[in-house]
């Protein structure tokens, strides 16, 4: 392999997208991504090739989403249907019946002019040059022999006949039927015969058209007409049947079936496309927020992983849901509270936004979809982000129902949907609050064994005194047991006070100190039945006793399956600490020999979180308040921050989170805990002397030493 090829590839290994960290991130993130874009680009069923116009239906059909588009082909025929009812506008020419008269006044002063001549032949000859096309010889032959009293009267009744048909309307098409009706209205004139007939032939040549259509209006109406058109839409609801079996299928069943890609087999490249830079889109914003805002899990890639897979697990569910149920059955409500019990309430409220954005896109989901995923999504989290019981989180679902019912009932009288719908979805809302509730209790078990979590519902189920290693612990180390709940009241309420997790910090106190189940009576708080062995030990043994409580407790935390977060709480609870007493021992005793610390340190962790480190601070303190004798708040505080001050200076909190603000916050919250729990033991003049007197044995502060 030439050099330069080396040289590039090992250029690669060693840039920052081959480091471990980053290369699983984006494996992680493209595995996911290629798998939710494929859920939503691609139908998992066939097309429906055998589906043929005209033929009957070989199955039932429902709509595998809730769609709605413009049938435009229906548009048009409703545009073409109203353009045709527009009536056509016409308009009427005002001056056409003067025009018309007019000449006929004209043809009838051209009579006179003739007849004036005295060559009969001339006199015809003129008006036939004048007028012979449109009126017969024997008219015109019958106007020149006409008296001047008969024409007067026959050019009245003539005119009388034009202006009454030219007081209607006449159309240009209409004039020869226009003509006829001139000339049966003739034959109703007090004429003889011969001038009846000429007074029909002379009235109906000087028909004109006075009414015309007007094309400009018409049109201009027609469009009016169809712009207030709406287009036609067709509606199918999610589940809503669209073909029943031996249903002919006819042409508004292919519109529907084609416009949800039932009818085509192919890849639909731009969707693909679309999709694809929607759900990088989407991702990488998700991925920027969690970087800026949510470090620990940006660092944490297997709660990457277990992010999405909820995120595949709803959308899947989703996928196959969706051709045959309602949207509101999908439990996008359990995902955000899974993601809420396990992760955190932020974390909640993001599975809700991108899931339910994520969902939309496969379901083709409505408004209504939108708002009743986004509010009983919001909702869930709220009724899991503070679980005191695990029945709380039963008493969340019994609550989620109900909800979902309500919120699903005004999502669909709120967008117009009729109340049997309405009703009918809300249904399904009650039944996605249960099933989203029955999810989330399944699976929590099995995520937290698979990923190693330690959930806030197992640290109450760890809580619980019936457990068996706190109840071993009670039975066979009840000084260590008080000693552990003494710790946890110091912990629980010094992590409140500085935002860390209160349940974390009592649970990981109870099982601190669980491996001095193994060698019990080396420890001085379980030696009020049994010698000390110490007393007769070597000092190195001793101290390597001591140490191995510390791994006693880790293997079996991991045993009993506490969980990553208590184990590691175990491991780190003493650091790198100094075990003093048994140091300085081994000093007395090898005058010799040089004795160093690092021989007696104990061999875990250094903290590496808030709680681990409370948790050492408090065990480390409430061992020392027992060797005061004189309690009082100010040497309380003056101990406590004596204490801090020494695990400080050692080292001990150099990997932990915690601030000079939250160590002064410890300090304040141990001080007050411990002056509350030693109030009783705080020294009273004459208390063993009233105690005797009434009859008991109380003893003070200096008879228990």
């Amino acid at each position: 392999m030439p050099a330069k090829l080396n040289g590039f590839i090992k250029t690669l290994k060693e840039s920052r997208l081959f480091r471990a960290d980053a290369f699983q991130k984006l494996a992680l993130i493209s595995l996911i991504s290629l798998f939710l874009i494929f859920l939503i680009s691609f139908d998992l069923t066939p097309a429906l090739k055998d589906i043929k116009e005209g033929q009957p239906s070989p199955r039932m059909i429902k709509a595998p989403r809730t769609i709605e588009f413009i049938d435009a082909e229906g548009t048009n025929e409703e545009k073409d249907a109203v353009a045709a009812e527009v009536d056509e506008v016409f308009k009427r020419d005002v001056a056409a019946a003067e025009s018309s008269l007019g000449e006929l006044d004209l043809f009838f002063a051209a009579v006179k002019d003739a007849k004036r001549s005295k060559e009969k032949t001339a006199r015809l000859g003129g008006l036939k040059d004048a007028y012979g096309e449109i009126i017969s010889d024997e008219s015109l032959l019958l106007t020149l022999s006409l008296s001047d009293k008969d024409f007067l009267t026959f050019s009245d009744k003539t005119k009388s006949l034009l202006s009454t048909i030219m007081g209607g309307n006449v159309l240009k098409d209409d004039i020869p039927e226009k003509k006829e009706e001139l000339k049966r209205l003739s034959t109703m004139l007090s004429l003889p015969p011969q001038e009846i007939v000429a007074a029909g032939d002379i009235g109906s040549a000087f028909i004109e058209s006075n009414y015309y259509y007007d094309e400009e209006a018409t049109e201009t109406l027609r469009a009016e007409a169809v712009a207030a058109v709406e287009p036609v839409t067709i509606k199918k609801i999610q589940g809503e049947v669209i073909l029943r079996e031996g249903e002919t299928v006819l042409q508004d069943h292919l519109k529907i079936l084609s416009e949800l890609g039932l009818l085509k087999d192919r890849i639909d490249i731009a969707k693909v496309f679309g999709t694809t830079l929607f759900i990088l889109s989407l991702l990488a914003i998700f991925a920027l927020y969690v970087h800026r805002f949510e470090s620990s899990l940006y660092a944490n890639n297997a709660l990457l992983l277990l992010f999405g897979l909820l995120l595949l697990f709803v959308s899947l569910i989703a996928k196959m849901i969706a051709p045959y149920f309602s949207s509101y059955l999908i439990p996008v409500a359990a995902v955000s509270m899974i993601a809420t019990i396990v992760l955190s309430s932020n974390m909640g409220l993001i599975m809700v936004l991108i899931a339910t954005l994520t969902v939309g896109q496969i379901v083709g989901a409505s408004p209504t979809f939108f708002s009743v995923a986004i509010l009983s999504g919001v909702f869930a989290v709220y009724l899991v982000s503070d679980l005191t019981h695990r029945h709380d989180l039963t008493r969340s679902g019994l609550i989620l129902a109900p909800a979902m019912f309500i919120i699903c009932l005004i999502s669909d009288l709120t967008l117009g949907a009729q109340v049997m719908d309405a009703i009918k979805n809300a249904a399904w809302g009650f039944g996605s609050g249960l099933a989203s509730t029955v999810v989330t209790i399944g699976a929590l078990p099995f995520l937290e064994t698979g990923f190693g979590l330690t959930t806030d519902v197992k640290l109450l189920d760890l809580a619980n005194t019936t457990q068996p290693l706190l109840k071993e612990l009670m039975t066979k180390s009840p000084g260590t047991y008080t000693h552990s709940v003494m710790v946890a009241n110091l912990a629980e309420a010094a992590a409140g006070e500085i935002g860390a997790n209160p349940l974390l910090a009592r649970v990981g106190s109870y099982y601190h100190d669980i491996g001095k189940l193994k060698r019990p009576c080396f420890f001085v708080e379980n030696q009020i039945s049994c010698d000390n062995p110490h007393d007769k030990t070597n000092p190195n043994l001793s101290y390597l006793i001591i140490n191995a409580h510390v791994k006693d407790g880790a293997e079996l935390a991991k045993k009993h399956k506490l969980g990553a977060e208590i184990t590691k709480i175990i491991e780190e609870h003493h650091g790198t600490g100094l075990v003093t007493y048994f140091y300085h021992r081994a000093k007395e005793r090898s005058e010799k020999h040089h004795v160093s610390e690092a021989q007696f340190r104990y061999s875990g962790l250094k903290p590496t979180t808030k709680e681990a480190a409370i948790i050492m601070l408090a065990d480390s303190v409430e061992a020392a308040s027992r060797t005061i004798t004189k309690l009082s708040p100010a040497r309380l505080e003056q101990l406590v921050r004596k204490v801090i001050h020494g695990k400080l200076d050692d080292g001990q909190l150099e990997e932990s989170d915690l601030t000079l603000s939250d160590l002064e916050g410890i300090s304040k919250s141990f001080a007050n805990t411990l002056a509350s729990i030693y109030h009783s033991r705080i020294e009273y003049p004459n208390l063993q002397l009233i105690s005797e007197s009434r009859g008991f044995m109380v003893y003070g502060n200096s008879a228990n030493k």
